[in-house]
């Protein structure tokens, strides 16, 4: 309940407040694009926009809003009676006179026992810090998906432009081919291998196309876009944080994942709620304040009272007990099992990462010079007239697709990065680093 009409009015203008956000949100998300290809500009851009995470925070900032008034007293009653004046003589007071009516007014205030008023407020308080937890385990999902839509935003812009600087040189060697096969200076063999490369190179630029579309819908998606609206293409490398020690790892994520953390709060609000139902073995009181008039010596007429009920349990509290303490271990046990699924999930990426790493160094110091030097080996052989086209070919194909390979995979340990950043609750890859 709002405790003065100021209470009702700053909330009556903050409602208001809400709903104008609300309402401009999606105009401003139309009329202002996202036109930056930094990705930090693009997560702070998510935070602010997406629609799923604005009403999680509405609803974690309601229960907080709820937190002062659990601990509240009861509403306190007023009960009034009349008798017909039958039952008495004269009546006494005037007023009930004039009515003809014995009167009988009575202002009654529950008190519950103590202690069951700030155990309220404490699980009030305990829930909150759960829906405050819960929003911030999708803020940072939310982050990690828009990091790895991202990832491969950039990687199908990579293999495009791999895909057309190779189209370019295979339609430059297609005219010599096709010169040189209408002059008897070349075989078929060699024109049909190149026809048949360009194919394979326009339906690739096709499938990246299409995929290219794709993502750009889901990243208009998470920032509450229209699906058309053009996004810009990045023009940096993919650069995450540097991974620290496992044990960092394991220490952020126990103290700071909000999964865990949001359980956690279960488990304290499962605990005071078996504390509530163990206040249910001692009696609440009512306090009452009565002028009674079917009393005719006016000594008599103002009443004082209290009353209590008896708790006896007829099974009900014993059951209640039951359910708190089976609650109780539960909300334990799921915390033990999520800490333990936690850290298979941290471990495991871990390896992926260092998976990644190593393919990385991989092609980096081993595949990529060989393809180089393969395709290099074979256009000498070529121009020096003993070497065969269909090996140059073969060669520019395996030379783009260890491109392609080395790109995707930057882009997996990129993404790898960001389930690592999630499960240790930010703390590896915070907000504009």
């Amino acid at each position: 309940m709002f405790n003065s009409f100021k209470d009702r009015s700053r909330w009556v203008c903050l409602l208001i407040l809400i709903g104008i956000s609300l309402a401009t949100t999606q105009l401003m998300a139309e009329e202002n694009p996202v036109q930056s290809s930094n990705l930090e500009v693009i997560v702070n851009r998510l935070l602010a926009r997406n629609p799923n995470l604005l009403s999680q925070r509405m609803r974690a900032s309601a229960s907080e809003a709820l937190i002062k008034s659990a601990g509240s007293l009861e509403d306190p009653r007023v009960t009034y009676s009349i008798a017909p004046s039958s039952f008495g003589g004269t009546i006494p007071s005037s007023f009930g006179n004039a009515l003809g009516v014995r009167q009988n007014l009575q202002l009654s205030q529950s008190i519950p026992w103590p202690g069951k008023r700030q155990l309220r407020v404490e699980k009030m308080l305990a829930d909150t810090s759960a829906l405050d937890r819960r929003y911030d385990g999708s803020r940072n999902a939310l982050i990690m998906q828009v990091r790895a839509v991202w990832a491969q935003w950039w990687y199908v812009h990579s293999a495009l432009d791999s895909n057309d600087s190779l189209r370019q040189l295979i339609s430059g060697q297609s005219v010599v081919v096709e010169t040189r096969y209408a002059n008897g200076l070349g075989l078929q063999q060699d024109l049909l291998k190149i026809q048949t490369f360009d194919l394979k190179l326009q339906h690739q630029h096709l499938v990246l196309e299409q995929e290219r579309v794709q993502l750009q819908s889901q990243l208009n998606y998470l920032l509450d876009q229209s699906s058309s609206t053009p996004m810009p293409r990045p023009v940096a490398e993919l650069a995450g944080p540097e991974l620290v020690s496992r044990s960092q790892l394991e220490a952020w994520l126990l103290e700071t994942q909000p999964s865990l953390l949001e359980l956690q709060a279960n488990v304290k609000s499962a605990q005071i709620e078996k504390r509530l139902t163990e206040k249910d073995d001692y009696p609440d009181m009512q306090f009452s304040l009565g002028y009674n008039e079917l009393w005719n010596e006016s000594a008599q007429r103002l009443q004082v009272g209290v009353s209590v009920n008896i708790p006896l349990d007829f099974g009900k509290r014993t059951a209640r007990k039951s359910a708190a303490d089976y609650t109780l271990h539960s909300v334990k046990l799921d915390v033990q099992n999520k800490r333990n699924e936690l850290l298979s999930q941290l471990w495991s990426q871990l390896s992926s990462y260092e998976q990644t790493a190593h393919k990385i160094h991989l092609i980096e110091t081993e595949l990529l010079p060989s393809a180089t030097r393969l395709i290099a080996a074979s256009l000498a052989d070529y121009e020096g007239g003993g070497g065969d086209f269909t090996e140059l070919v073969d060669a520019q194909e395996e030379l783009l697709n260890t491109q392609l390979l080395l790109r995707s995979t930057y882009a997996e340990k990129f993404m790898v990065l960001a389930q690592i950043d999630k499960l240790t609750g930010g703390h590896l890859w915070p907000i504009g680093e």
